[in-house]
């Protein structure tokens, strides 16, 4: 059975699973060619630095190919993690959110990132295992930006704080659409751990900050939710991608005008 997703398609036999690159990545050819010219032995080496780093993932983990880069793993089960709140308590999902924001941190300063899109995650054992390794996220092959939407898409695959701001963030907003918005306070210690980063005056910093912070405070009870959901609709990676780049310059400047309305 095959799976065509943005980032790769899936083809599963029996206990395990294939995937190779799907080049229509999101993020545009550009930057899947940037990333894939470090061919087999970089996807190797990047591999072998997330193990370093002692991020879990699937279990017979291997490259099989380096044109398309193609990997093989035994199947993980699930839950994914995008869907985890309906199938675990808030607490479970919380410690799977601790773990993965303390792996993004340990690789900070190495050659390697992890895409924090919950969907790229599973539970197994209650634990978080990093499902999507394609493609590899390599910061010495970062290219130079050529518009708006890349400096975003860069900064969030890059940046380890803009990357902690988001995944705090995102996991927050997760946790207030349930049908108890408490339960977001299960992440306020996440959130105090690693705290944000008040020195970037980028736009992305900024957007990702500004999405922890109001999520924060409807945890906590100062903000209601609908401003939270308002705001990351607001600030959608997906629809900023999908404006041309006039839209975009629009865009950054009702996004800083919606901040400093605060």
């Amino acid at each position: 059975m095959s799976h065509l997703g943005e980032f790769s398609i899936h083809r599963r036999d029996g206990d395990h699973v294939t995937k190779h690159l799907n080049r229509r990545h999101p993020a545009g050819d550009r930057f899947v060619t940037a990333m894939t010219t470090t061919g087999a032995a970089g996807m190797q080496s990047y591999l072998d630095v997330l193990r370093s780093a002692q991020v879990r993932l699937p279990s017979d983990l291997r490259l099989v190919a380096a044109e398309p880069l193609t990997v093989r793993h035994r199947w993980v089960a699930g839950p994914n993690l995008l869907d985890a709140t309906t199938d675990t308590d808030p607490a479970t999902f919380a410690a799977a959110i601790a773990q993965i924001a303390h792996w993004v941190r340990d690789l900070d300063g190495t050659n390697a990132r992890i895409d924090t899109n919950l969907a790229n995650f599973c539970l197994e054992d209650n634990q978080p295992v990093l499902i999507d390794v394609l493609p590899p996220l390599i910061p010495s092959l970062r290219s130079t930006p050529a518009n708006l939407f890349d400096e975003l898409f860069g900064a969030l695959c890059f940046d380890t704080p803009v990357i902690l701001d988001a995944l705090v963030g995102y996991a927050l907003r997760t946790l207030l659409r349930v049908t108890d918005p408490a339960a977001a306070q299960e992440l306020l210690d996440l959130a105090y751990e690693f705290p944000t980063n008040t020195a970037d005056e980028t736009f992305p910093a900024a957007w990702f900050r500004a999405r922890r912070a109001l999520a924060v405070r409807a945890a906590m009870g100062k903000a209601a939710v609908e401003e939270v959901q308002d705001l990351f609709a607001l600030t959608s990676v997906l629809g900023f991608r999908q404006l041309d780049e006039a839209g975009r310059r629009l865009r950054i400047d009702q996004v800083a005008r919606r901040i400093r309305e605060w």
